[in-house]
């Protein structure tokens, strides 16, 4: 009973990793960057498109922040150490508190984060769409933003934060208004 219990759990949260691993293949990035997000899914919801109100949406995001020095060293630092404080995101503040997720490696965070890059909120163009996609983590990036910030803990990770989403995103021309060559040169 208890082993038809644990091979249907493994099954129904994808934890076969262990398997794979142990025949002697290592999983597809994309795969496994998949299977660390499942972490994050719980709160975070599987398509990145968070809770309004209890839990940011990742999708779209996550490449706009890893545009930039200051927002690989958020991303990897929130992942690694958590945060705590108040960010506001799409006009909603948020005051939750994000842990550490303990005992990734950094091959493992590279993945994770290579993953919610991808992410795009189904129905809704994601602000990322209209940017160049971010250059991918990699495991080394990942140890060497750990080592330099090994004594940050989640409110020293807060003030990470500050200016990663200033990247300015191009703007949507209105869909109902057009704009004209002599409307333009009156502004």
């Amino acid at each position: 009973m208890k082993r038809s219990l644990f091979v249907a759990l493994t099954a129904l949260f994808g934890l076969s990793a262990g398997a794979a691993n142990a025949a002697g293949e290592a999983a597809p990035a994309a795969e496994h960057g998949g299977k660390v997000y499942q972490r994050c899914a719980a709160c975070h919801l599987p398509t990145g498109a968070g809770v309004p109100g209890a839990f940011p949406r990742l999708a779209g995001r996550i490449n706009q922040a890893a545009t930039g020095d200051g927002g690989r060293d958020y991303l990897v630092m929130v992942v690694s150490k958590g945060l705590v404080g108040e960010i506001e995101i799409d006009g909603r503040k948020y005051r939750g508190v994000m842990p550490a997720q303990a005992g990734l490696t950094d091959e493992d965070i590279a993945a994770v984060l290579n993953y919610a890059m991808a992410l795009k909120t189904p129905g809704e163009a994601a602000p990322a769409a209209a940017m160049e996609p971010a250059k991918p983590f990699t495991k080394e990036e990942v140890a060497e933003i750990r080592a330099r910030h090994a004594e940050a803990n989640p409110g020293l990770v807060h003030s990470f934060r500050a200016g990663v989403f200033d990247v300015p995103l191009p703007e949507k021309p209105a869909a109902d208004s057009a704009v004209s060559p002599s409307s333009e040169s009156n502004k």
